[in-house]
């Protein structure tokens, strides 16, 4: 393994060593359902950070995929997973123009980019007019926010929003909020892991992560 890929291995097992379990069925089709309730069957998608590549594996049976992930590693983990999958180690300019996707889908991904609205107007711009920007982020702001705060160790998260900040971000860059609501998500010991996505009436208020659908208007 090169020196690349080795720092890459690393950052996962620093930062993810339970991936796997962080990462469970529960969480997964709580995505495709999402997916599902937005997207046609054989739409084209655009995952912007596949990490180790499990959502992938479960999307590329139902849509037409394309992905990227910045880390060597991640990446090549990803092609070893879905070979049938193009995936650009890379970044936001791996979006294709054309064709452009129906959705780009982003989980846990845009608390890691700096320059935060470049990231949303790219995605904007490359996205089909009605297209979809389907993303999941943490957030710090209800009662659950110094807990995400404490048990937060990635360097790499940049931005730590409250839930109004993210929508309002995404309104900024002239996107249409859609859909959107809270998520409680926690390793609970040895061999659990919590994701709770319901009743929203409460997640909403009190969670500690959001998901969000947001459209490019016509």
């Amino acid at each position: 393994m090169d020196s690349q890929k080795e720092r890459g291995a690393t950052y996962y097992a620093d930062n993810y060593r339970d991936y796997q379990r962080q990462n469970s069925d529960r969480k997964l089709r709580f995505y495709m359902r999402l997916l599902d309730q937005w997207l046609e069957p054989g739409s084209t998608i655009f995952e912007l950070g596949s990490g180790l590549g499990l959502f992938l594996e479960k999307a590329a049976t139902r849509y037409q995929c394309v992905a990227c992930e910045p880390n060597p590693y991640g990446a090549e983990t990803t092609r070893a997973r879905v070979p049938n999958v193009v995936v650009y180690e890379g970044s936001l300019d791996c979006i294709p123009v054309q064709p452009a996707p129906r959705a780009v889908v982003a989980w846990d991904v845009l608390e890691h980019i700096p320059d935060l609205d470049r990231a949303l107007e790219v995605i904007h711009s490359r996205l089909e007019p009605g297209g979809l920007l389907i993303a999941v982020v943490p957030i710090y702001d209800t009662v659950l926010g110094p807990i995400t705060r404490l048990l937060d160790h990635d360097p790499t998260h940049v931005w730590k929003l409250s839930r109004y900040h993210w929508l309002d971000r995404l309104r900024a860059r002239g996107f249409e909020i859609v859909d959107w609501g809270g998520i409680v998500r926690r390793l609970v010991g040895a061999r659990w892991y919590l994701h709770l996505t319901w009743p929203q009436l409460f997640l909403r208020r009190c969670c500690s992560a959001l998901y969000l659908v947001a459209k490019k208007p016509l």
